[in-house]
């Protein structure tokens, strides 16, 4: 069964903008006060997405 294509309405796309860039911040925070590389936040987002959203 295929699942039909989702298209954001504006507001849903500002607030996944806004979501976006908190992520963003908080991924940069964390790369300053630890050695964590891309790769390690990378793996962390997707063990998250893969939790909540599966």
């Amino acid at each position: 069964m295929e699942t039909p294509n989702w298209k954001p309405t504006d507001e849903e796309r500002e607030i996944m903008e806004v979501v976006w860039m908190q992520v963003k911040g908080a991924c940069e925070k964390l790369k300053e006060e630890t050695n964590a590389q891309n790769e390690h936040i990378t793996k962390m987002l997707q063990e998250m997405a893969d939790c909540y959203y599966s």
